[in-house]
């Protein structure tokens, strides 16, 4: 993160360095050292309400079963799958016989689901162990006022 007074220390040729290969900012090679230092720090700014509006702050989860098999074994007859939306990205998620914690692993790599998170499963609070089954509703739920 560059600052005014950290880019108006540096050479000319330093800030068209950083224009060119830390900013990927082209057409600077003749440009003033005002110039320069304000076109790094627009583009920075910039770059940052990028980052901030691209911040996932909330995500939406349904779960459905499904009966596939009527003939099947008690247990088995139905599969149930998590769809798991954030914003444009969304997919079915097999979790019949999982775990809530390795289910919560599962959405933390796919969805960067926090550690901190509680696990609810039908509105009350499951262990990491607790097994999944067909008609159950899970919840990751992050504590207000924490960060992460």
């Amino acid at each position: 993160m560059y600052t005014r007074d950290n880019l108006e220390s540096k050479t000319v040729l330093e800030l068209r360095e950083v224009c060119t290969h830390k900013m990927g900012i082209t057409g600077m090679s003749k440009k003033r050292k005002d110039v320069l230092v304000n076109e790094i720090l627009k583009r920075q700014e910039g770059i940052a309400k990028k980052k901030e509006s691209e911040t996932v702050t909330s995500v939406e989860a349904t779960f459905t079963s499904t009966l596939t098999k009527p003939s099947a074994q008690f247990g088995n007859r139905a599969s149930t799958t998590i769809r798991v939306s954030c914003g444009a990205s969304s997919g079915d998620f097999s979790v019949v016989g999982k775990t809530v914690g390795g289910t919560m692993e599962l959405l933390k790599e796919v969805l960067n689901v926090s550690r901190m998170s509680r696990p609810l499963v039908n509105g009350k609070q499951a262990d990491g162990d607790y097994k999944l089954r067909s008609g159950d509703i899970l919840e990751f739920l992050k504590p207000a006022g924490r960060k992460g």
